[in-house]
């Protein structure tokens, strides 16, 4: 597969899924660990030529995205209790992003074992940077349509 097209069916995967939440709530949501697992597949065995720790940055960088999307966009009450479902929800599909990362990464042949090792711990610091970061993104919003005043 070709890397643009790779990173093309990631980007809409995230967007349709920013758009599903934000028009099916909570369904975005619930897609979240499926959508994350599709763009982890794309992205570690859907391009070629591309180095371990920019693939690793790319992971993180569509996690970040979709997360962002869901927290920002999603229709429904943007409280505690949601807040929790989507950070549930995100953890449940770190475990097989970080898989296939790992599996990805561990197989590659071309690369130093030092590239390896750090890519897998930029990941890892980067998903720990957002969370930190992002944690309680979008807490409080709702949109005009669903007010009840």
């Amino acid at each position: 597969m070709n890397n643009f097209i790779a990173l093309g069916i990631a980007t809409l995967t995230v967007i349709l899924n920013g758009l599903i939440g934000h028009f099916f709530a909570p369904n975005g949501i619930m897609l979240t660990p499926i959508v994350l697992t599709i763009t982890s597949s794309l992205i570690c065995f859907g391009t070629k030529n591309i180095r371990v720790i920019f693939i690793s940055i790319l992971t993180f960088l569509f996690v970040a995205l979709n997360d962002i999307s869901i927290k920002l966009y999603s229709g429904g009450t943007h409280d505690n209790e949601g807040l929790g479902w989507v950070h549930l929800l995100l953890f449940v599909g770190l475990v097989p992003t970080f898989g296939i990362l790992l599996s990805s990464v561990l197989k590659r042949d071309d690369e130093k074992s030092i590239n390896k090792i750090v890519a897998i711990i930029i990941f890892v610091g980067l998903i720990a940077i957002h969370l930190q970061l992002f944690s309680n993104l979008g807490l409080g919003r709702h949109y005009w349509y669903e007010w009840n005043g």
